[in-house]
Order: structure tokens, then sequence, then C-alpha cells
């Protein structure tokens, strides 16, 4: 019992309807990822370049042109092998005769032996890249040996599959890991950089997150999500929200932990709701009553008379003032919480306050997803 007209009863509901779980939580952030590997790289047959001997004497050069020179004989006469043969032996002598090359890439091919023409024009192409013949001989090496996949490619995708992995179980420091080996082994691959961002966001690591981030966007800097990145990097940049101040400041003042929050709508609403309980409790109401009060004359003789007294009070009060409280308590608990979680976990606030018959009932009710 609260004076002698009012008994106010304060019933402060907190409802908690958890939607989803840890697990499913982490499917979400799953999703984001980009979970396609990258394109497997080739390595063309030409990329390593061909080791070549120190220079022949001249008698080697002598020697090789000799034996050249018989290889063609052999092979007018229709000997295959005895031409093939001897174009070894001479590029063995001379392996810097781009002609010889040339040549025995051409007996090699003709014999069947594609890998060791291809090896062959490849030589031939590093001693002359700008022969007349250059060209020809860059299409016979792709048409001889097809590209093979890169290595740096085998070990990013399988790289980037474990962090997938680990990122979908939430072992975000593994993902970072995973994904950063992927970068190390293709290292201009973008979206091995936006997924490590995001494995460095769940961690916390958020300077390094945006970081990848931005790496992310010069690499593909026509990506169709550049906008969202953009906006994350904002976000990411902005001063980490402390639960702790956005509570004390929400009970200091109703709203406040939401403008601390960056949500100004919901504080002026909140500010508003406390003021206007506030507001309520401190209207003032006028009574008037007749009294009756007794007086002495100037002759000594006691006489009766009647008068009217006036008094002012503030009888919604404390229903104002509790009202208001509730606001700035609840609204310290939602800022806490959401600052707790930068996704805002609150997502519904809803207040009701009506007056009853044997006192005052404030309900406050918090969605919690």
């Amino acid at each position: 019992m609260i004076g002698t007209h009012w008994q106010s009863r304060w019933t402060l509901l907190f409802v908690a309807a958890v939607g989803a779980s840890r697990a499913s939580a982490q499917g979400t952030r799953a999703e984001t990822l980009k979970h396609v590997p990258p394109p497997p790289t080739t390595r063309q047959a030409c990329e390593a370049p061909s080791s070549t001997s120190k220079t022949p004497t001249d008698e080697q050069r002598r020697r090789a042109r000799d034996l050249a020179e018989n290889g063609r004989q052999a092979a007018i006469l229709g000997d295959r092998t005895a031409a093939l043969q001897q174009l070894i032996d001479a590029g063995a002598l001379d392996p810097t005769d781009a002609d010889l090359a040339y040549q025995l890439a051409r007996a090699y091919e003709a014999s069947g032996a594609g890998v060791k023409a291809g090896k062959e024009y490849c030589r031939f192409l590093s001693i002359a890249p700008n022969a007349p013949e250059a060209a020809e001989a860059r299409e016979r090496v792709a048409a001889l040996v097809p590209p093979t996949p890169s290595a740096s490619s085998a070990a990013a995708t399988t790289s980037f599959l474990a962090g997938v992995t680990a990122f979908e179980q939430a072992q975000m420091t593994e993902a970072e890991s995973k994904f950063g080996g992927a970068i190390t082994a293709e290292p201009t691959w973008a979206d091995a950089y936006y997924d490590r961002a995001l494995a460095r966001v769940a961690t916390g690591d958020h300077a390094q997150a945006v970081s990848d981030f931005e790496e992310y966007l010069r690499l593909k800097p026509q990506a169709d999500d550049r906008a969202q990145v953009v906006a994350w990097i904002e976000s990411l940049r902005r001063r980490p929200l402390s639960a702790g101040e956005a509570l004390g400041l929400g009970v200091l003042i109703p709203g406040g932990g939401q403008f601390y929050t960056r949500r100004p709508i919901r504080g002026i609403l909140l500010l508003a709701g406390a003021g206007g309980a506030v507001g309520y409790g401190i209207q003032t109401r006028t009574t008037s009553k007749n009294v009756q009060q007794t007086g002495i004359d100037p002759f000594g003789n006691p006489y009766t008379f009647t008068t009217t007294v006036r008094s002012t009070d503030r009888p919604n009060l404390i229903p104002g003032v509790a009202v208001a409280g509730a606001i700035a308590l609840t609204s310290a608990i939602e800022a806490y919480v959401f600052a707790r979680n930068s996704e805002g976990t609150v997502q519904r606030i809803s207040m009701s306050a009506a007056p009853t018959r044997d006192g005052f009932v404030a309900r406050v009710s918090l969605l919690i997803r």
C-alpha cells in the first residue's frame, strides 16, 4: 500500500523467444561465404625457362652442323630413326642453336613423340622468341602439350574447401588460417580475401577484416556486392559498442542507450514516452472545501463562520514516475542487449500502462530473437 488512496502494482515482463540456435545462426553466416573454389590456373608447357648448357666451342658447333646435315640426308632417304638420332646428337653438342632446336622438334613430332617435340619447341622459343617460326612453334606447343593444372591452384582449392568446412563448424580461427593458406597459394584470388574477412569479423579482428575487404574490392572492382562490402567496411571502422556504456546511458536518460547504439528514432520514442509519463505524473489538481471556523468578535463574544480552503496536490506523481522509471530500465536493458550483439538481438519492444480500480499496471515486453 502506497499512500492513502493509491495502491500501485508494477509488472515488468521480459518475454524471451529464442528463435534460432547457435548452430542455425552459424549457418546464416555461412550462407554469405563465397563457396565456389577458384577456377584452376594452368601452367603452360613453356612457362618454365629451358635450361641451357655452357656455350659450345667452335669445334662442337661444327660437329653439330655436320650431324644435322647427316640427319637431313637420312630423312630424305626415309630413315627417320637415323635422322632423329643425328639431330639429338647435334642438339646435345650445340644447345644454343635455334635452328637445330626447331629441326629436332619437327623430327620428334614426325616420330609421334609429342611431349618431347613440345619441349624442343619451347627450347627453340627460349633461344629465338622473335624468329619467323615463333608463332607456328607456339601453336604446335599448345596442340602437343596441353596446359596442366598448377600446383598452386590445387593447394589453394584444398585450403579453401577446408576453410569453408571450418567456418560452417564455427571454428573461426581455423577458417581464417585455411583461407590465408588459399591466399598464399593464389595471392590474386579476391574471394579468398572476402571469406577470410568474414572469419576475422567473427573472431573480432575488425582491423584485419577491413584490410581483407578492401583487398577484395581492389582485386574485384566491379563486384556485384560492392555496395554491401563498402557498408560493412564503414560499420567495422566505427568505434565498437560498449554494452556497459549503453546500459549506463539508458539508466541515466531514457533512450540514451538507443542514441549511443546509433538508433536515434527509437531513442526519441523512448525519451518521449518517459517524458510523457513524467508530465502525466507532475500534473497538479486543485481542490476546495468549506470549513467552519470559530472567531471572537470585538466585544469578546465567540462566533462561527464558514470559509473556503483550497489545496493543491499531484495524485499521479507516483504512477507517472514509476512508468518513466520502467521505460528507462527497459530501454537500458534493450540497449545493453543490442550492444552485446551487433546484429541487434532485440527485435521488438512494446509498452503499455493503464490505471486499474485498485492500482496502476505497467507492462513492458521485449521480444528477443
